[in-house]
């Protein structure tokens, strides 16, 4: 997998064959099939891979931050970051994720699992209204972080994209827990 994303990164996805993944790996091409039916199954895995390792660096433990809000934008920043953002491989990820017909939980789902686990942390912490349900907040986040991705990559850049990711999250928590905050009429 390493090879393929060094490959993917240096060559782009199309040019970054079997053959030369195989080769950089140092292993056989059959050997690249007993892992992945195709070039474009890797992905996927790739995917999931950096979501176990954002996942991981946001323990407060390995120096991530104590507020889960903070936590939130740092996990969008990871992902923001990450080289399967790269337009041509996201558009690729998401085929390929499109084309699966098992079950398996897709890297947007992860996302989703991925914020609405830190919406619960900072539920607990007051940082977020308890009445909320973290899924669907996840849901929000994740649709608003990949919005802000396609207005970046359209050249529409107001300013650096973490301070774009950071106000969106701010921007929707002083929805979500502001002061201002009422219930809606019955």
């Amino acid at each position: 997998m390493d090879a393929a994303m060094r490959l993917f990164c240096e060559q782009g996805y199309d040019a970054a064959t079997v053959e030369k993944i195989a080769t950089a790996a140092d292993v056989a091409k059959g050997t690249f099939f007993n892992y992945f039916q195709t070039k474009e199954a890797i992905l996927p895995a790739l995917a999931e891979r950096r979501m176990q390792q954002i996942e991981n660096m946001l323990s407060p433990r390995r120096g991530a931050p104590a507020s889960p809000v903070a936590r939130i934008k740092l996990a969008l920043r990871l992902v923001a970051e990450d080289p399967l953002t790269d337009p041509q491989l996201t558009q690729r990820l998401f085929a390929a994720m499109m084309k699966r017909h098992q079950r398996e939980v897709s890297p947007g789902h992860a996302l989703v699992h991925l914020l609405a686990d830190q919406v619960r942390q900072a539920q607990a912490a007051g940082e977020i209204r308890p009445n909320l349900d973290p899924t669907y907040i996840g849901c929000v986040i994740r649709t608003l972080f990949f919005q802000q991705m396609m207005m970046w990559y359209c050249e529409c850049r107001p300013a650096p994209l973490p301070e774009l990711l950071d106000r969106m999250v701010d921007l929707l928590l002083d929805g979500l827990a502001g002061p201002k905050w009422r219930p809606p009429l019955s």
